[in-house]
């Protein structure tokens, strides 16, 4: 039962790790946490996921892990990806894997460690999706927080960084759609 409760702190720490690209970026105090951003990837995975098709216990095994290291780096901007650069921000999060692991199942290290690798380099067709679906989850919230936020460039910054790693048409379209709504 103690690692049950471990793990459980472990991944608790996202309910806690605000999402901090909302706070920089668009200087909003009240924002959605790690753990709400990967409840609605889940929510947008599963649905996906039937729709398509594609495994389902995959899907949101890949979308209830793909943070999970966050829960150790806490949320890493594109700025503090930058900053750190390409091998830095690698070796912190191989870290913070290595980590996670050592809280995990040890009938389960396995799997993690091959979700994770499928995320960082794409290979299945439901890691590509996960993927971009996190990126449309994040233009998603960028159209909630639209009618909080005054600067409507920084806002745009959410929409184009999206855009710009989102592989498949439809979602694209999707948020293509998203930029171009007006709200009051």
């Amino acid at each position: 039962m103690e690692d049950l409760v471990n793990f459980w702190k472990l991944a608790a720490r996202l309910k806690e790790e605000a999402r901090r690209g909302w706070v920089q970026r668009l200087h909003l105090k009240d924002v959605e946490s790690v753990a709400d951003h990967s409840y609605g990837l889940a929510m947008l995975s599963l649905y996906e996921a039937y729709r398509r098709g594609y495994d389902v216990e995959k899907v949101l095994k890949l979308a209830l892990v793909h943070d999970l290291e966050e829960a150790i780096t806490g949320d890493l901007t594109p700025l503090d990806k930058r900053r750190k650069g390409a091998d830095g921000t690698f070796r912190l999060r191989r870290s913070a894997l290595r980590q996670v692991l050592s809280k995990f199942p040890a009938e389960g290290r396995r799997d993690y460690r091959e979700l994770w690798t499928d995320l960082r380099k794409g290979r299945s067709r439901e890691a590509r999706l996960v993927k971009d679906l996190d990126r449309v989850e994040m233009a998603l919230q960028a159209t909630e927080y639209r009618g909080r936020v005054r600067n409507r460039a920084a806002l745009l910054e959410f929409y184009r960084s999206a855009l710009a790693e989102i592989l498949d048409p439809g979602l694209r379209a999707i948020v293509r759609g998203l930029m171009a709504v007006k709200r009051g």
